[in-house]
């Protein structure tokens, strides 16, 4: 495996190569460069494939599961998927109930982009700011109680984006 220098190394010169100059998800390179490997990718996808972002998203949402389980020593069960995890950690109390609701919203968007091939930009969209969210929740549980994140950054707009996209994303970008 890679060394943790690696890694970083690796986070920094993905973050460089893509078109946004600052992730959503760089936060969290202060745990692994995997989850801002995952984050850049689905904001990169977002505009041209939002499928592949929705589905980078749920492999981020998942894998942001398994760490906090790992991390008060939740063990998976053979055959376990994200469902029972979550189930785990709310009832160890890791999770509230709107945070378990955040991934299990992650959970089913992600599953009908892999199952069923759907996935169009305002689910892209919604999936990239509850992912966002769950990042934020993670980094202020296991790392900085107090961490300010800041506000959401819109992604780079698709080209073909419908009005009702297009009114979120200019509204997103004047909150900033």
């Amino acid at each position: 495996p890679p060394s943790s220098g690696s890694k970083l190394s690796f986070a920094v010169q993905t973050m460089t190569r893509f078109s946004q100059p600052k992730s959503n998800f760089s936060h969290l390179l202060a745990h692994d460069a995997q989850f801002v490997r995952l984050g850049m990718l689905a904001e990169r996808y977002f505009p041209e494939d939002p499928n592949t972002s929705i589905l980078k998203l749920r492999q981020l949402a998942e894998l942001l599961a398994q760490f906090a389980a790992a991390r008060i020593g939740v063990r998976d069960e053979a055959g376990d998927g994200q469902f029972e995890r979550l189930r785990r950690l709310a009832d160890e109390g890791i999770l509230s109930a709107e945070m378990a609701g955040l991934f299990a919203e992650v959970r089913r968007a992600g599953n009908a982009a892999a199952h069923e091939n759907k996935g169009d930009h305002g689910t892209a969209l919604a999936t990239l700011r509850i992912t966002w969210q769950l990042s934020i929740w993670f980094h202020r549980t296991f790392a900085d109680p107090a961490f300010k994140s800041g506000p959401f950054f819109p992604p780079v707009s698709p080209k073909n984006e419908t009005i009702e996209l297009r009114q979120e994303l200019e509204r997103l970008r004047s909150d900033l």
